[in-house]
């Protein structure tokens, strides 16, 4: 390794640790990775599928699904405050980054890897300032604290042709740009003495053993996914040979399958049944005779197929429907909200743990911005989220108004809108055109207080000319 310039035996450590960390995950992040996308090529056994049909690829896609149908019951809708306002401007922070969409690449990529990160930097010209930048596994990880809840230290590797070509250290008081093209040579040096790493992770299903965050995509899922594309192999050899029915010849010889002119018939015209033609057997043996046996049913494949989407289903925490399996009575709506309670649990867990991560990206955009965070931020803003089950638009409304005729909520809350399903952008027309309402009611109500004391004064007018006369 070539010499390290102008950085500290600390700084150096740092580094090759984080890269040594960003090595040993990348064989498992590249198959998580060609799992969910349906490019991962399952093993094939080969013992009974023929040798010009193992090269087909069969795929079930059921990695995918089990992510993305988790993922799609997490939509972030930003901060808010306690107190109902926006003194903070979190918002134009939230709406200025289109976190609305860009969250769900961090979701999305914290499933697939078991974590994902969220960097916060300051913006330049035509960037959103503050800047905040999801950030994927293959390129970013850090050295967590257990204590603090927060990294100690980050980096964010950039490769090209599969080659280090720069590497950026993050620090609580410093950020280091480091060119590693050659020989490495510190590039920038950022003191921004934000007192916090500017990156946050964002994991998935910790625990006390593995606070680093594990995949949706199981083992177990993997498996099931790979049984099932195996199963479905065997389901297209089965198509392929034996859908025909299979006939056996008795008394029949190679000599008997020719055409007009004494050719010899193709296999494949004679299993298509083309060829009947049998002429008797001049020597007085047995007669030809051909029988036929009820050809294969695809069903057994079908229904172990059905079995690991069964298994998946249960390993993944969804509706076994979800997986392409329909019954013929359509569920009703409190079987479906039966059979979704385990998801819509794993979601909301999901939301406690990712908006976490969020509250600690509000805190640090905040340090970005105004260089200070009020003292009650923890205890004041709050990560909102999208109710993870599924009523329908009548059931929250009937929720809604049942909340609100009861006292619970008042009708022009934020809490009611989000009960109702209204987005950020339409919670806030809303408000725009009550207000507007609300000014119109009051100018008309004033206009008609006045106008008994203007038809008075009107009268008097008239009576004092008349009197002048």
């Amino acid at each position: 390794m070539n010499l390290v310039v102008q950085l500290s035996a600390d700084e150096e450590s740092l580094i090759r640790r984080c890269l040594q960390q960003l090595m040993y995950a990348q064989s498992a992040n590249r198959e998580a990775d060609l799992r969910y996308s349906g490019q991962w090529a399952t093993v094939q056994f080969g013992i009974s599928i023929p040798p010009n049909m193992r090269t087909l690829r069969t795929i079930a896609g059921w990695c995918g699904t089990a992510v993305d149908v988790l993922e799609e019951r997490l939509d972030w809708l930003g901060w808010s405050t306690i107190d109902g306002d926006d003194t903070l401007g979190l918002n134009g922070v939230f709406a200025e980054n289109e976190l609305a969409v860009d969250s769900g690449m961090v979701h999305l990529d914290s499933l697939i890897f078991g974590v994902s990160f969220v960097a916060v930097g300051t913006g330049v010209e035509g960037e959103p300032n503050p800047l905040i930048t999801p950030y994927s596994p293959k390129n970013v990880t850090g050295i967590w604290s257990r204590t603090t809840r927060r990294l100690e230290a980050a980096i964010a590797a950039d490769f090209t042709d599969g080659r280090l070509v720069s590497v950026t250290l993050y620090r609580p008081d410093e950020t280091v740009t480091v060119d590693t093209s050659a020989t490495w040579v510190v590039v920038s040096r950022d003191r921004h003495m934000l007192g916090r790493v500017p990156v946050v992770m964002v994991p998935n299903r910790v625990r006390g053993s593995r606070e680093t965050g594990r995949s949706e995509i199981t083992k177990a899922i993997r498996y099931y996914a790979d049984a099932a594309a195996r199963t479905l192999l065997g389901l297209e050899v089965n198509r392929e040979f034996y859908n025909a029915p299979q006939r056996i010849g008795l008394n029949v010889s190679d000599d008997m399958f020719q055409d007009a002119i004494g050719n010899p018939v193709s296999p494949w015209t004679s299993i298509q049944g083309r060829v009947w033609n049998i002429p008797p057997n001049e020597a007085g043996e047995a007669e030809p005779d051909v029988k036929q046996f009820p050809p294969s049913s695809p069903a057994p494949y079908i229904d172990q197929v059905k079995g690991y989407a069964t298994l998946l289903a249960a390993e993944a925490g969804i509706p076994p429907t979800y997986l392409g399996f329909q019954t013929d009575n359509p569920a009703s709506a409190d079987a479906i909200r039966a059979g979704e309670a385990r998801l819509v649990k794993r979601a909301e867990r999901r939301q406690a743990s990712f908006g976490r991560a969020w509250s600690e990206v509000g805190r640090l955009a905040l340090l970005m911005r105004d260089g200070a965070v009020p003292e009650d931020y923890a205890s004041r803003v709050m990560v909102r989220w999208r109710d993870a089950a599924t009523p329908t638009r009548a059931a929250a409304a009937d929720e809604a108004s049942k909340l609100v005729g009861s006292g619970v909520l008042p009708a022009d809350s934020q809490v009611t809108y989000d009960r109702v399903g209204l987005t950020p952008a339409e919670q806030a027309k809303v408000t725009i055109e009550k207000s507007r309402q609300q000014a119109l009611q009051l100018a008309t109500a004033i206009g008609a207080a006045a106008a008994p004391a203007v038809q008075d004064q009107a009268m008097r007018s008239q009576n004092a000319a008349v009197v002048g006369r």
